[in-house]
């Protein structure tokens, strides 16, 4: 992937549920990346819940591979 493209959003729609998409940002600090989880409105983009961050990532692919992966297991959960 691209650096040059950092933060770096994907938005994943929830079933089920017309106001509210889930949303992974990839950032960089330094040599590392890092993933955030969030909940946002759907128009406004304005964060509805925060659900995690997780750190030390050496490959980019790699944060993103696992946002995915943790949101699909909050996701499952009731939130």
């Amino acid at each position: 992937m691209n650096l040059d493209s950092l933060p770096l959003e994907k938005y994943v729609e929830l079933e089920n549920d017309p106001y509210y998409l889930a949303r992974i940002t990839v950032n960089q600090y330094k040599t590392t990346f890092h993933v955030e989880l969030d909940i946002i409105h759907k128009e406004t983009h304005k964060i509805y819940k925060h659900l995690g961050r997780f750190y030390d990532f050496s490959e980019i692919d790699d944060a993103l591979e696992t946002g995915y992966q943790r949101l699909k297991d909050l996701i499952g959960k009731k939130i």
